[in-house]
């Protein structure tokens, strides 16, 4: 089974690559510029042995040297290593050729000399027994003759040697770049992947539901900014599984306590118990603990809708403040419980375009949040009032107030100020269902608060026409 690849693998393999790739481009480039310096040279070369040949013999056309003369002056002067040169005369004629061992058989075409004859200068490159020559030609002017007069051809034929050890020199040096610079990118290439290995052995930790771990962060780059992430995601995670595990919790107490009383009161009816005139106060109080399981699981209902964006509503045109009414005469009973009282200041009856249904649900959940937060014999406030073509309703309680940090929390689903079992204990999903249904009617809900003198819920609704 193959190994996957990991991002070290390929960020080593890939910049090697482009090391590699990089350097034989130099490679290539290097050669051919070797190339062009070598048959600069030559030329340079050429063109001052053809000044001393020419100084040469104008000396010994001046001082009549005879021919046997002239041809050992020329061998002193012409005999280089690796170097053959030849002189033509305007008849095309040879006129010398230096002697260089195995190479006798070097032939020079005569349109090279015709060329070089005419003014020109010709470089060309030939292969004599699988060797490659430069063959350098260019006019050269004797002044006791016709003008130009005479033809200087050089060819060096050590250039393929020469070329090999550059080959060789290059190869090695190529070799020993490739080799070190691959060390080195093979450790930094570790020391740049190595933090996204630790994220991912702390990630996986944090799938087994372990969040003690955190990643370091050594850099403040974009893996440094990951880290970051991923340690802020893990502080969610736990933040978000400790609500849960609350919220199980929480809602397994509040299963579980109207469950237990009702099943003790049916008992209680079938072993005949109870007298009759009792009865009809208990089933009072089963029916009480049974809408209190309805409200549980329709609020768990609309959370798992509200969430997943099945839930939409449907707007009309219809009376809040009439509706408001209702909603406090309906909490009526829980209200004398705790001897709390509801102040409803309005001016006059309003109008609002929205969900009849799902703003009575957010009404209940705000006042039963302000009743959570209240002590007896305190008093909650609603006010409502026109700002522009909006409807401003706020719900006010003078209760213990609400801190700076959790008043950031209070939208979040589970999530519970109070954490103590006291005082009709709730599930942390009240306020997080007023939210979403506030947002889908594409408004706001604002929330203030002070420590010991109470909070404030305020929210805007399109007003209707009515």
């Amino acid at each position: 089974m193959c190994k996957r690849k990991s991002i070290f693998l390929k960020l080593f393999l890939t910049t090697l690559l482009i090391l590699f790739t990089s350097l034989v481009f130099f490679g290539i480039i290097f050669n051919y510029l070797v190339h062009n310096v070598f048959f600069n040279s030559a030329k340079e070369s050429l063109n001052h042995q053809r000044e001393q040949l020419v100084h040469h013999l104008n000396l010994a056309y001046e001082e009549n040297w005879d021919r046997d003369v002239i041809q050992a002056s020329l061998e002193l002067a012409l005999d280089q290593e690796d170097k053959v040169t030849f002189i033509f005369g305007q008849d095309l004629e040879l006129k010398y050729k230096s002697m260089q061992t195995g190479i006798e058989d070097i032939i020079i075409e005569r349109e090279i000399v015709q060329s070089a004859l005419s003014g020109e200068e010709v470089t060309k490159i030939i292969r004599v027994q699988q060797d490659r020559m430069f063959i350098v030609a260019a006019p050269m002017v004797v002044e006791s003759d016709v003008q130009p007069n005479h033809v200087i051809v050089s060819v060096l034929h050590g250039y393929d040697r020469e070329a090999s050890q550059i080959k060789i020199i290059n190869l090695i040096a190529l070799l020993i770049t490739v080799l070190f610079t691959a060390i080195i990118i093979f450790f930094v290439s570790r020391k740049i992947t190595s933090p996204l290995r630790e994220m991912n052995n702390v990630v996986l930790r944090f799938a087994k539901g372990d969040f003690s771990r955190k990643v370091k962060i050594a850099t403040k780059d974009e893996i440094g900014q990951l880290g970051h992430s991923v340690n802020y995601m893990a502080k969610e995670l736990e933040s978000i599984e400790q609500m849960r595990r609350d919220f199980v919790a929480n809602v397994s107490h509040d299963l579980r306590s109207p469950l237990t009383s009702i099943k003790g009161f049916l008992v209680a009816f079938i072993d005949g118990t109870i007298p009759e005139q009792k009865k009809s106060r208990y089933l009072s109080i089963m029916k009480s603990e049974t809408e209190r399981l309805i409200k549980l699981v329709n609020d768990l209902l609309d959370i798992t809708k509200l969430e997943s964006a099945e839930l939409t509503i449907n707007p009309t045109s219809y009376n809040i403040s009439e509706q408001l009414r209702l909603v406090i005469a309906k909490m009526e009973p829980e209200l004398s419980k705790f001897e709390i009282e509801v102040e409803l200041d309005e001016e006059e009856d309003y109008f609002v375009f929205a969900d009849s249904d799902r703003i009575e649900q957010v009404f209940i959940n705000l006042l039963q949040n302000a009743i959570h937060f209240s002590t007896r014999q305190q008093v909650i406030y609603i006010k409502m009032k026109k700002v522009e073509n909006m409807l401003s309703v706020s719900i006010k309680d003078e209760g213990k107030g609400i801190n700076e940090e959790n008043l950031k929390k209070i939208w979040d689903r589970f999530y519970k100020v109070d954490q103590s079992r006291t005082n009709n204990l709730g599930t942390g999903i009240g306020l997080s269902i007023v939210k979403q249904i506030i947002d889908l009617h594409q408004t706001e809900i604002e929330v203030t608060s002070e420590l010991g003198k109470g909070t404030t819920f305020t929210f805007k609704l399109q007003l209707s026409g009515e």
